[in-house]
């Protein structure tokens, strides 16, 4: 960032300083001061260092210009200060080394102080980094716009490279997402995973930057270069939990002292942007919970009222939503604890842009998909089923004990059908993890005819664990083999025997055990279409 000789001899501070030569090189950018306090001084200079000195030494030791100016440190110099108190007059031939070079000599008033010409700098570079850095204000108005969002942090990650030169990412490990300044950051770091910049898995070296950001340097030797590889990385945390890393790839370029300033102003803005955000975003959070479980419970049913809401918290009324329970089935556990690792973990894992989450109870969450236009041959679903089994692991890996089934209606609905297609999705999981305990994903029309009927929770569980008791019986096939015979000559003894080729007293006796199994009575209609049904989706 830094700023040029030019643009600091135009602020008052410095009005009154003289340039005697190298008017060609007034653009040259300062990166630091030097003090010349020694006569060797001038060989522990870097470069891009406004190199200043009382003149004493220059006065007293004649052939010391002549050796700055012919050493490899004289042209890399932004420029060089010299008081006039002790330097009242300079040789010509010295003056054209300067003008030849495009290094301003520039004289020095004699009652400015080291420490006020330092400081005036400072304050200089840091004026023009918050200038350059002048993104604006977030609207709360559009508190879910991330396109706006996102045009914040690209403009904040592009403008370190433009004053810098050096390119940035920022990673936000919500949305498991990279924003980079360009495509050079890509480039430089080929050899290096996302992760490695905060959490190396090469051997490097730290230096740390800055102890209150916790602003880091790390290096490695790369065979590919002469000098090491080095990137500087600095977590932004919220409310005590880091949301993003924020990187700056050096490559084998250190950054300068005044290029500090646009990181931490940077590194600032980003930190500020990330608390509003998450406030926002429980603002945005508090509205969607309401305007949901309003239409659950039946509080927000006028189709009018339904859209008015749905605008105020940024729902696009013009689409097409798919709806999803995610419920957690062991009811010793309340995954409402983990309420803000579960919507991270959702919205990491879930690309759909626009997605939305509420907990319509401690252990329901309701997940409200835009369907994408360009889906027409039910690909997205494949792509929810296929996401909502990692969310799964990844979840039930940090929730010790906990299970998670998702239940989904697999059709397309508007936000106006909010709460019948949450019912009918909960409905999957409710009948679907008894009909199918080994799933964790079931589409309302895996449920079949069951969908038709209401059994209730805990009797149909009785019934699966009923059946189950059948199944794993040595005589099994028989048994089952005869329940639907039975079940098909509608109950008859004598027809039933007919047709399974046994005598009429052997069906008796198994009708009879497997009454005591299943603790039913088959003379009810209800309880024989009940078995009928389990019997047609049992294994």
């Amino acid at each position: 960032m830094g700023l040029t000789v030019r643009e600091m001899l135009n602020y008052n501070t410095f009005s009154e300083f003289k340039v005697l030569a190298g008017l060609g090189g007034l653009d040259n950018q300062i990166q630091g001061v030097a003090v010349l306090d020694a006569p060797d001084g001038y060989k522990w200079t870097r470069g891009k260092e406004l190199v200043i000195g009382s003149g004493y030494l220059l006065a007293t030791q004649p052939g010391l210009f002549w050796e700055i100016i012919k050493s490899d440190r004289f042209k890399l110099m932004s420029g060089m200060g010299i008081k006039e108190r002790f330097l009242k007059e300079i040789p010509e031939d010295i003056l054209r080394e300067f003008d030849n070079n495009n290094i301003p000599l520039i004289l020095i008033p004699p009652n400015i102080a080291w420490m006020d010409m330092m400081n005036q700098l400072n304050v200089i570079v840091m004026n023009k980094s918050i200038r350059q850095f002048n993104i604006g204000r977030i609207n709360p108005v559009s508190y879910s716009d991330l396109t706006y969002q996102v045009r914040k942090i690209e403009r904040i990650l592009s403008q370190i490279e433009k004053e810098m030169g050096f390119p940035g990412m920022l990673y936000d490990l919500n949305k498991n997402k990279a924003y980079y300044s360009s495509n050079k950051f890509l480039k430089l770091a080929d050899k290096l995973q996302t992760t490695d910049f905060w959490d190396p898995s090469i051997t490097v070296t730290k230096e740390v930057l800055c102890d209150n950001l916790n602003m880091i340097r790390y290096r490695y030797k790369d065979e590919r270069y002469e000098l090491p590889y080095s990137w500087i990385t600095i977590p932004i945390t919220v409310m005590g939990k880091i949301k993003s890393y924020f990187v700056l790839v050096e490559a084998t370029g250190l950054i300068d002292y005044f290029d500090q300033f646009a990181i931490r102003i940077g590194f600032l803005l980003l930190q500020s942007l990330y608390e509003q955000l998450l406030f926002l975003e429980s603002i945005g959070d508090f509205g969607f919970d309401k305007f949901v479980n309003d239409i659950i419970y039946g509080n927000l049913e006028n189709h009018d009222k339904i859209s008015s809401r749905a605008v105020d918290i940024n729902i696009d009324m013009t689409k097409s939503f798919y709806y999803i329970s995610m419920n957690q089935i062991n009811k010793s556990i309340s995954s409402a604890l983990f309420k803000d690792d579960i919507n991270r973990t959702i919205n990491s894992v879930f690309s759909f842009e626009g997605i939305r989450t509420s907990f319509v109870n401690e252990n329901s969450v309701l997940i409200m998909i835009p369907k994408e236009e360009s889906d027409l041959d039910g690909y997205q679903i494949s792509n929810i089923q296929e996401n909502s089994i990692k969310i799964r692991q990844k979840i039930e890996k940090n929730i010790p004990n906990s299970k998670f089934v998702f239940g989904i209606f697999d059709k397309e609905t508007s936000v106006y059908d909010l709460r019948k297609s949450y019912e009918k999705a909960n409905q999957a999981v409710m009948i679907g993890s008894r009909i199918f305990p080994e799933e964790g994903f079931i589409k309302y029309s895996q449920l079949g005819v069951f969908a038709w009927i209401h059994i209730d929770d805990q009797e149909l569980r009785q019934m699966m664990v009923d059946l189950e008791k059948l199944f794993s019986m040595s005589e099994a096939d028989e048994l089952i083999n005869t329940l639907k015979v039975y079940l098909n000559c509608k109950m008859n003894y004598s027809t039933t025997a007919k047709k399974l080729y046994v005598h009429i007293n052997t069906v008796r006796k198994r009708i009879e055990q497997i009454n005591d199994i299943l603790g039913l009575d088959l003379d009810d209609p209800i309880n024989r279409i009940k078995v009928e049904l389990l019997l047609l989706i049992a294994k």
